[in-house]
Order: structure tokens, then sequence, then C-alpha cells
């Protein structure tokens, strides 16, 4: 088939014109069915469909943001609805690009570029900050539920340091003294967490004790977790978890080896997703409040859009929106000696 069909040849063939071809294309639109029906069927014969973001183009109109997000981080995954949501406050639209095994970030950064989206929303961790630089130049790009150094790119999280904070002080106030972290290696905020952590335990004059433990971000770092928690010289009577995946693996590993939970250990978690309500494990945990994240960081990506978006004297903006403790029962008074 020639690659230079165009809405015409459509037409053409249907014995119809390019406004009523481009009318059956958009749902709502006035037209017979039958004529809609006449018109798609010519469509597939040439195979050809409308490219609507050309279209979008052609009247300055585009209102598409890409969204990059790891398909496998259930937190990540859960944000892709508030973003929708916030979107639309906006008029805009959100072509999402899933970060897979086979299909990198650095796939749905280029992917999206070549859609030719107006400003792009990245959640994944594993971008580099020298291709957030460079889709930075080309469309208002903007990092969600993580921080980035790049110098043109704007950030809106949650305050990973207040998070920890609030995390070791309720176990603080519970009496807990020995208190460990099971921290993401390299994951998204990985590294701001296990510092709020410790600039935590310093304030509450417990730096000596204060233990880090590098195992990842999914059930199975939590069970590598417990196991190393309960190899050590001396057993925390706490610890916090880079997420609550992380301290479901804790909590199913401890029971494994005959500990309780908030009994012996007390766990903390991570983020407030579905799991940690779950009575299964009944997770005290750190909430972040996606749909309010989402709502900040459009309101910033609508801004750019609407004025000269890669103005030279644009400056990054960084939005540090506020966690709250969730108390469940996973955590209790420090067990008696």
């Amino acid at each position: 088939m020639s690659k230079h069909v165009t809405i015409r040849t459509v037409a053409r063939l249907a014995g119809t014109s390019p406004s009523t071809v481009s009318a059956a294309f958009n749902p709502g639109s006035r037209i017979s069915p039958i004529t809609r029906e006449k018109i798609i069927n010519a469509a597939d014969q040439l195979g050809w469909r409308p490219d609507r973001r050309a279209s979008a183009l052609r009247k300055n109109t585009n209102s598409v943001i890409g969204m990059i997000y790891e398909v496998s981080r259930p937190f990540q995954s859960s944000l892709v609805d508030s973003v929708y949501a916030a979107a639309a406050k906006h008029d805009l639209e959100v072509v999402l690009a899933g970060g897979t095994e086979h299909h990198s970030e650095l796939a749905c950064l280029r992917l999206l570029l070549a859609e030719r989206c107006r400003g792009l929303i990245v959640t994944g961790s594993s971008l580099a900050n020298r291709y957030l630089e460079e889709a930075g130049r080309i469309i208002p790009t903007l990092t969600l539920a993580r921080y980035s150094s790049a110098h043109n790119v704007d950030s809106v999280y949650s305050d990973p340091v207040e998070g920890e904070r609030m995390a070791v002080q309720h176990l603080y106030e519970l009496g807990h003294r020995h208190i460990f972290h099971i921290g993401g290696v390299k994951r998204s905020m990985a590294p701001e967490r296990e510092k709020g952590y410790l600039s935590a335990m310093s304030d509450s004059g417990l730096i000596d004790l204060a233990h880090v433990l590098q195992c990842g971000d999914d059930t199975e770092a939590g069970v590598r977790g417990a196991d190393l928690l309960t190899t050590g010289d001396h057993l925390p009577t706490a610890v916090t978890c880079y997420n609550d995946a992380v301290a479901s693996g804790v909590i199913l590993r401890l029971r494994q080896y005959g500990f309780r939970i908030p009994q012996d250990i007390s766990v903390v978690g991570y983020n407030d997703l579905t799991i940690a309500a779950n009575p299964a494990f009944s997770l005290t945990t750190i909430r972040q409040d996606g749909y309010l994240l989402a709502d900040k960081a459009l309101e910033l990506l609508a801004a750019r859009l609407s004025s000269d978006p890669l103005a030279p004297s644009k400056e990054k903006t960084e939005i540090a929106v506020e966690s709250h403790l969730v108390v469940r029962s996973s955590t209790g008074p420090v067990p008696e000696k």
C-alpha cells in the first residue's frame, strides 16, 4: 500500500468529502451509521487512520503530555490514575509509556519524544540525569515522586526526610531505641529516605545505634532484610523499611522465624499502598498522597506549557509535599527485657 495515502484518498474511495471522513473518526459526530461504516471500510482497505497529534500540532492545540512509569512498581502504577485526574483539570491528555524488563525507560523516553508530546512526567528511577536534561531541552520535563538534580527538570515529591523523621519519632515515643532501616539500594528516593532516617536517629541521640541494610524494593528484598536482621549479633526492636512491599516481606519472614509483630519487633513501611491496610499485615506506614502529588505536578507543568516552556531564564522548581504517618498494628511498645 502506498505510504502517500491521505484523508483525501480515503474520501475519494468512499465517495465523500475529507471533512466527512474526519467526522467519521470522531465519536459523537452527526453522520449516518451507513456513511461511517463506508468510510471506515475504505480506510481499512487503504490502511489509513487519522494522526491525532499531527492534527493538533497543525491547529496549535496539542494537549498531549507523556508519562513514563515502571509497570512493576506498585506506587508508580498507582500514580497513573492520579495523573489522569489532575491532567483533566487542565484539559490535558496523557499518553503512557511503561518501563518493563524488555522495554527500558530510555526507550519510553524516545517513544514519547517521537510522539511530539508537549510535556513529560517521569516517575521511574533508572533514567540518568543526562537523559532527563536532554528531554528538558526539548519539552518541559518534570519528575514525580522522585527527586532529580537535573538543572532544567522540575521535581514534585513527598519530603523523604520528614517522612522518615515521623517514622523514627513514632518508634521512639513507643520506647524503641535500637531501630534499623532497610534501604532500597538505588531505587527512587532510596538515598533520600536513608538520609532522613540517619538524620532522625541523630536528632534523637541514637546515631551510634543506627544501622542501614541495603536490600532492595520488593517483597523478596524484605525477606533478605529479615534474614540479615536475625543473623546479626543484636536484633533490633524496630525497623523502618524503604516501602510497604519490603515491610511485608520482613513481616512474613520474621513470622516464619517465630517472631511476633509487633510484640517482638515493630515494622514501619512507606507509601500506604493497598497491601498496608491488608489485615494480614496492618502496616504502620508513611502515606504519600498520590492525588496531591499529581495535582501539584500538573499545576506546575500546565504553567510551563502556558508560558514560554523552554525559556533560558526558566528556573528549576522543586515542590516537597507533606506525607503523613498512618498508625496500624505493626508497631507497638518496645518489648520488655
